[in-house]
C-alpha cells in the first residue's frame, strides 16, 4: 500500500466517524434540507475527489515529467520541517488569496457559492463543492509536484493537517467554547492568543453565517488564522452564531450549485410563508 492509498483511507475513515457522531448525535437532521445536503456531500467526494482529483493528478504528473525529466527526487535532501513550512504556509497563503477573491468576483463567487448555501454547519459541508472549485485549490496542484522532486513526506503531512483542521472548524460541536469555558482563569488569556494565530469554529462558523455577529465576507484563513489579522478580514466573535448559509439558499437550483457555469438556472420562486 502506497502514500497516497493510506493518507485516502485515513481521510476517509476519520471523516466517516465524525460524520457517524454528528448523524447519532441528532445535529444532521437539524438541517432545514438533510436529504439535499447528504446529496450534496457524496456528489463532492465522489465526483470532485475522484474525478476531478484523478484529472487533476494526472495532468500535472504529465506537465511536471515534460517540464523537468531530471527532476525527480531532486529536492529530497532539503530537510523535512524546512519543505514542510514552505509547502504548508504557501499552501495557506494561496488558499487564503483565492478565497477572499472568491467572495470578491462575482463568477468565481457562483463556483464557490456552493460550499455556503448550506443552511446548517457540519462536518458533510467539507465535501459540498461545485465541481469546478477543486480545480482552482492550490493544494490539489501542489501535490504531483511535490511528490516528483521527492517531498511527499512534507506534502502529505500539510494535507492532513488542513484537512483535520477543516473537519474541526466545520463541526456542528462547538468544541472551542467547550474547551474555553472550562478553561482555568489564570490560563485564559491564551485564547486570545491562540484564536489570532489557528483557525477555530468561533471564526469559521462566523464566516458561514449571516447576521449581526457573522462574518462571510472575512476569516477566509482555512487553518493560519494569522493571515486574516496581517491583511485586515479577521472578526472574532466568541459565540454561537444563529443563521447559516445565505438568504437565497432555498431558492438556489441544486444543477447550477453543483455545476455552474455548465449549468445556469434562474433562482427558485420564493417559498411560501
Amino acid at each position: 500500500m502506497d502514500g497516497m492509498q493510506i493518507i485516502g483511507l485515513i481521510v476517509f475513515f476519520s471523516f466517516a466517524a465524525l460524520w457517524l457522531l454528528e448523524l447519532l448525535g441528532g445535529r444532521l437532521g437539524r438541517s432545514p434540507r438533510p436529504l439535499r445536503d447528504f446529496g450534496f456531500m457524496l456528489f463532492g467526494m465522489f465526483s470532485n475527489l475522484l474525478l476531478a482529483g484523478a484529472a487533476i493528478g494526472a495532468l500535472t504528473g504529465w506537465l511536471v515529467v515534460q517540464l523537468w525529466p531530471d527532476g525527480a527526487n531532486s529536492l529530497a535532501f532539503v530537510p523535512f520541517w524546512l519543505a514542510f513550512a514552505v509547502i504548508f504556509l504557501g499552501e495557506e497563503m494561496a488558499h487564503y488569496w483565492l478565497h477572499r477573491a472568491a467572495h470578491q468576483a462575482r463568477w468565481l463567487w457562483k463556483i464557490h457559492r456552493t460550499h455556503h448555501s448550506a443552511q446548517h454547519l457540519n462536518v458533510g459541508v467539507v465535501y459540498r463543492y461545485n465541481f469546478f472549485w477543486v480545480f482552482l485549490l492550490p493544494q490539489t496542484w501542489m501535490g504531483a509536484f511535490a511528490v516528483y522532486f521527492g517531498q511527499a513526506p512534507a506534502y502529505f503531512t500539510a494535507i492532513l493537517i488542513t484537512f483535520f483542521v477543516n473537519l474541526a472548524t466545520h463541526s456542528s460541536y462547538r468544541w472551542d467554547l467547550w474547551l474555553r469555558e472550562r478553561t482555568p482563569a489564570p490560563l485564559r488569556g491564551l485564547w486570545w492568543l491562540i484564536e489570532r494565530v489557528i483557525t477555530l469554529p468561533d471564526t469559521h462558523h462566523a464566516h458561514h453565517a449571516y447576521g449581526r455577529e457573522a462574518h462571510p465576507n472575512g476569516n477566509y484563513a482555512v487553518t493560519v488564522f494569522l493571515f486574516d489579522v496581517l491583511f485586515g478580514t479577521a472578526k472574532i466573535p466568541n459565540q454561537r452564531q444563529q443563521n447559516y448559509g445565505l438568504p437565497i439558499s432555498p431558492r438556489l437550483h441544486w444543477a447550477e450549485e453543483l455545476l455552474w457555469p455548465l449549468v445556469r438556472k434562474p433562482l427558485l420562486p420564493k417559498p411560501k410563508k
